[in-house]
Order: structure tokens, then sequence, then C-alpha cells
């Protein structure tokens, strides 16, 4: 992790900014594949912990489409963190392993994970720091985070502002806040973790055969062109333990509370 502080104390400083930025750049992943199948490829045999898993609205559930099912499928084990107690006796009732908690909370579940994913939580919260350091007190020394959030810049929300005759851009109305990459970079240094990869899917959905090449080659070139904010409409952050408190934490360790 790049550390400002230990340049300056203003963090609007220009030479932190181009520091923070070449950080970023080192860390930087393009990579060919689809959303799904990094998602997929991320939790593929691992004991993994998927905050945030309920989508809302039992209407979500599909046995095909709905991204836990799918996580749950590949993994060695999955366990799911949702708030709603009605959404956790749904999936419950269906064979799933959901607990019902908060996921910003001092809560302990008591075990502990390869994998932690984030999706599209985080711009929901009050608080994106508790639920970082909800994940990194459920992860394994060697563990990684994964969190994937709205890209504030892609041009669909100003399109949207159009489509709806609004004059502000509006994000989903539950939304607390937008999260670039410089606020992550902070939340995860707050949470005490570490960022580890910034991570672009070439692909939305996963394609096959010719269609996948095409549409691979038109988005490598509209990379040539445009900035890589300008392209995804959204982010993808690897996180892990900060390599000094991989060997501190114990992998059994303690629960504090346990949910059911």
């Amino acid at each position: 992790m790049f550390d400002w502080r230990r340049l300056t104390s203003d963090p609007t400083n220009r030479d932190a900014a181009q520091q923070l930025d070449a950080f970023l750049r080192s860390i930087t992943r393009v990579e060919e594949t689809s959303r799904l199948e990094m998602l997929l490829d991320f939790c593929r045999g691992q004991e993994v912990l998927d905050i945030g898993a309920g989508e809302h609205d039992v209407a979500f559930f599909s046995e095909e489409g709905w991204e836990h099912g799918r996580i749950a499928r590949v993994a060695k084990r999955a366990v799911a963190v949702e708030i709603m107690p009605e959404l956790c006796e749904h999936y419950r009732a269906k064979g799933f392993d959901f607990r019902c908690a908060d996921a910003t909370s001092d809560v302990d579940l008591g075990e502990r994970f390869d994998r932690v994913f984030i999706g599209d939580v985080i711009e929901h919260v009050n608080d994106p720091v508790a639920l970082l350091s909800f994940a990194k007190r459920h992860l394994k020394p060697d563990g990684r985070v994964l969190v994937t959030t709205p890209n504030p810049f892609a041009p669909r929300f100003r399109r949207h502002r159009a489509e709806r005759r609004t004059r502000y851009v509006m994000a989903n109305l539950e939304h607390t806040r937008w999260v670039s990459i410089s606020n992550m970079h902070e939340i995860v240094w707050r949470a005490g973790l570490e960022l580890a990869a910034l991570r672009w899917p070439l692909l939305k959905k996963p394609k096959q055969g010719l269609a996948r090449s095409l549409a691979i080659f038109g988005k490598k070139c509209l990379l040539a062109v445009a900035p890589l904010e300008d392209v995804f409409v959204e982010y993808a952050f690897e996180l892990a333990l900060p390599r000094e408190a991989r060997s501190a934490i114990p992998v059994a360790a303690a629960a504090s509370a346990r949910v059911d």
C-alpha cells in the first residue's frame, strides 16, 4: 500500500497523488475474462464468505442467475451473511447456509475463510470501514477479499440523467456513496487491509467462440484511446491482509460472538 501520509500532511498534494497513481498502475490487471468468470475463479475450491448475498428481495432469486447460487456450486463451502431475516429464512429453506448478521457490526461468526466476496454492497452501507473490518475479521491469513462497486465515472450514469430527464445524476436510491479508486484506497488503509489488485474483466458477461474474441478485441481497441474509467462500468478491488499481519492472526481465532 502507498501511504501518502509519509510524504505529506496535505491530502491534496500533487506529488502524493502522482505516487498513488503509480502504485495503482502497478496493481492494475486488465483480464481477458468476464465479471462472472472472474468471481467464480476467485471462489472455486475455496471456503467463501459472501456478504450481502440476499440481493434485496426474493424476487431477484433464480436458480440459474443468482450470484450466490453460482458461487455455492464452485466453492468448497459457501456461507452467506445477510441482514434481512426474511431473506435468510427464504434461502435457508432452499438449503443455503445463511447467517443473519449486520456486516458492519462487531459480530464474529467464529469461522475464517479463504475468500470473502462483497458484491455491490459497500455503496449501500453507513460505514464502509466497518464493512471491511468485518471482512478482515473473517479472513484466513493468506485469504483474499473481492469488492465490486459501480464506477461513478462511467458514461452510463450521465446517459441515465438524459434518459430519466433529471437535472442531477442519480444512483440507486438506496446508495449512500460513490466509491472511487482513491476513496477505496483510503477506506482499505483505514480498515487495516492492503489493496492488492485493481481487476478489470474485459467482458461484462461470459461469451464463447468468435463472439468472445470479437468482444475482447473491441474492448482492447477502446482502451487504446480511452481511460479505463471511461470504459468499465464497475470496479473490482482485490484486498489482502498486510504482510506483517498475516503471521500475527491465528487461523482458528476464537470467536467473540456467534450468530445462527
